[in-house]
């Protein structure tokens, strides 16, 4: 695990001190620019899919036909390309980096790190963000190397004086229980 979360950190470090910015972007245009009367209307699943779609719009304008970045459309599933070595997914994630909507098939076999057509075989990532106990702010950026229905590794991304650096936060699990996804099921999802 920790040789993986090294390889693919440095491997994505240019990207990082980026989707750290938009994220934060994303979540403050979101914050500021509804209007309060439309923001008490939404729920945590809509709050979620409007920062989703503005992070989305960023990583357009920001990576797309930047060399070695490409994003792609997947029948509806929206991803960064990163020289067909690492692909992104964009979530609302939990302190453990998992995210908690509805998983379609295809879904299941991004986290899964199955093939999928028209998507290079590179190692699959979820760079998400957590909000803190309010809802109201982004307390850190993630990026998470989901593995079938468990994450195999977490990352905290920090940037500083447009530096970023990250830390490892994968929850430590008991001896014995490494083989068993967050849902309790042995193996994970294969």
């Amino acid at each position: 695990m920790e040789e993986d979360l090294l390889r693919c950190m440095e491997l994505i470090s240019p990207l990082l001190v980026s989707l750290h910015d938009e994220w934060r972007g994303a979540h403050q245009l979101y914050q500021q620019r509804y209007p309060a009367d439309i923001l008490a209307e939404h729920d945590e699943s809509t709050a979620a899919s409007c920062v989703r779609a503005h992070m989305l719009m960023a990583v357009m304008r920001r990576f797309d036909g930047t060399d070695g970045c490409h994003v792609l459309d997947i029948n509806g599933l929206k991803v960064l390309n990163y020289r067909d070595l690492a692909v992104f997914r964009f979530k609302k994630v939990d302190a453990a980096g998992r995210h908690q909507n509805y998983q379609t098939e295809q879904q299941k076999d991004f986290d899964g790190q199955l093939p999928l057509p028209n998507l290079p075989a590179a190692v699959r990532l979820t760079s998400g963000y957590q909000l803190d106990i309010s809802g109201q702010a982004i307390e850190r950026i993630i990026i998470a190397r989901p593995l079938g229905t468990s994450i195999m590794w977490t990352a905290q991304v920090n940037v500083i004086e447009d530096q970023a650096s990250w830390i490892d936060i994968t929850p430590r699990r008991l001896a014995g229980t490494e083989r068993f996804d967050y849902r309790g099921r042995a193996g994970g999802r294969r």
